[in-house]
């Protein structure tokens, strides 16, 4: 925070909160200390941030995210400075310091407490000192042997070494008629979501890719197994051979030219043999190899399939990552690999600021120029809504051939399909925006009723498989929102 803009940030404060009383203490994570004081009439939000590029100090509308269990930090805060009057606030000689004071009446009289807010960049921090200014606790500790000054309960806080006045930092442009807290607030409010946004993204895209490898390492061990089985099935083929040549074969022998006549012409091949078995034996062990094998790769055909879907479902998560652009189209995305069991509920997507789970509904509308209804998935779970929920047996279905994208739906209601081809271009036009085609000039989208749709059963979110007599149209990606 700039130097500046604190000094106008800290004489508002001074106004507004001196003289009220500390009523709750707050710590979202490791980086956010939260003051509710109450003062000339009303409660107000004292935000205090150590986040490396956005600490910061000031007033604030948020509503935050209060944890079952407060930390070690906030514990001890709230049994320090809980109905402390808060009897000044400074600034420390104009550099990015902040010392609030605060004095409670207790058993053994007036205490003195002193809030210290450094927003030093990677060095933030807030310890609260006594009145002869030793550490009682704070939110970071410094031990002596890492770090040019001391920070731990017990020891005398010390001037925080080079720290001189600076100018870095942006000042908002504040309106007129609006407080320097509340223009502080917004200007960091937007910042700080959109650096939570990236962040999650961030986490999403690692976990997806994570899944992604293995998904790809087990579909190239299944390809090769398979590969591995087909060579096995070869087995029966010698089994034969030997057979043809029986009386030829003796115990003990290690291999025996035959004449494959499988082949055309027939070519002269070596059969290995194991010397310790018998001819029968010999025939019988190439035999069971064949079986086996067969069993193995009608196995592996019923399962390649499937992982090769799973490969698609997760191209999609991608495509969906790469198309979000708020918190709740993540939230979707992260519930999706929660449902498909590829992650556990594990708390990343929780967030510093208290959301109102109002997520947008997971299908997109539009109307086309002859009044139809199109509907188009926002993720896999609106895919498939599509066809559970809105899907009627007159309707059509989109989808960019060959890529990535999103499941349309056009409402026939009951015309035919050369009285609403105008609105079949424009349902394909939609199809093909919300695809990873979007930036191309021409792409090609499929369509077919719906009744050559069908999800496969146990199948992933959004996957289908589409029947032969589709029809394709080439068009323009065109969102017509």
């Amino acid at each position: 925070m700039n130097p500046l803009l604190l000094k106008y940030i800290v004489e508002e404060l001074r106004d507004g909160l001196v003289g009220g009383i500390v009523s709750k203490v707050y710590q979202p994570d490791e980086r956010h200390v939260i003051l509710r004081v109450f003062a000339k009439g009303r409660e107000r939000t004292l935000l205090i941030s150590i986040h490396p590029v956005l600490c910061r100090i000031h007033l604030t509308g948020l509503r935050f995210r209060n944890p079952s269990i407060p930390p070690r930090f906030c514990a001890l805060l709230r049994s320090r400075i809980i109905n402390a009057i808060v009897h000044r606030i400074e600034q420390v000689d104009d550099e990015r310091i902040v010392r609030v004071y605060l004095r409670k009446k207790t058993d053994g009289g007036i205490k003195t407490f002193v809030f210290v807010v450094e927003l030093t960049g990677k060095s933030a921090n807030v310890i609260l000192v006594d009145g002869e200014e030793k550490v009682i606790d704070a939110l970071r500790y410094f031990p002596e042997e890492d770090s040019p000054r001391c920070v731990k309960p017990g020891v005398k806080l010390k001037p925080l070494p080079g720290c001189r006045p600076e100018t870095r930092g942006d000042i908002p442009e504040k309106e007129e008629g609006v407080s320097w807290n509340e223009c502080v607030d917004r200007y960091y409010t937007e910042k700080v979501e959109k650096e939570s946004f990236e962040a999650k993204r961030r986490e999403l895209l690692r976990r997806i890719r994570k899944i992604e490898k293995k998904v790809r390492r087990k579909l190239q061990n299944l390809l090769k197994d398979r590969e591995d089985a087909t060579t096995g099935t070869s087995a029966k083929r010698l089994a034969e051979l030997l057979l043809a040549n029986f009386p030829r074969i003796r115990k003990g022998m290690k291999e025996i030219e035959v004449e494959d006549y499988y082949t055309s012409p027939p070519e002269r091949i070596r059969i290995p043999l194991d010397e310790s078995l018998t001819p029968q034996e010999n025939v019988d062990r190439l035999f069971k190899r064949a079986r086996k094998a067969k069993v193995c790769l009608d196995m592996l055909n019923k399962r390649i399939p499937y992982v090769e879907q799973e490969l698609e479902y997760i191209d999609n998560l991608l495509y969906e990552l790469e198309s979000a652009t708020t918190h709740g189209d993540l939230d979707t995305i992260e519930d999706e690999l929660i449902l498909a069991g590829y992650i556990k509920r594990d708390g990343m997507g929780k967030d510093l600021l208290k959301r109102e789970d109002k997520r947008a509904e997971p299908v997109r509308r539009f109307t086309t120029q002859q009044g139809l209804q199109v509907l188009c998935g926002r993720s896999a779970v609106g895919n498939d809504l599509l066809l559970r929920r809105y899907a009627g047996r007159n309707d059509l279905w989109f989808h960019a051939k060959g890529v990535p994208g999103s499941h349309v739906l056009l409402k026939t209601g009951g015309r035919r399909m050369e009285d609403i081809l105008p609105s079949i271009e424009e349902a394909s036009r939609i199809a093909a925006y919300y695809s990873r085609a979007r930036e191309e000039t021409k792409v090609e989208v499929m369509y077919t009723p719906l009744s050559n749709v069908k999800k496969p059963p146990g199948a992933k979110p959004g996957m289908v498989v589409v029947g032969e007599g589709y029809r394709t149209i080439i068009v323009r990606p065109r969102n017509d929102e």
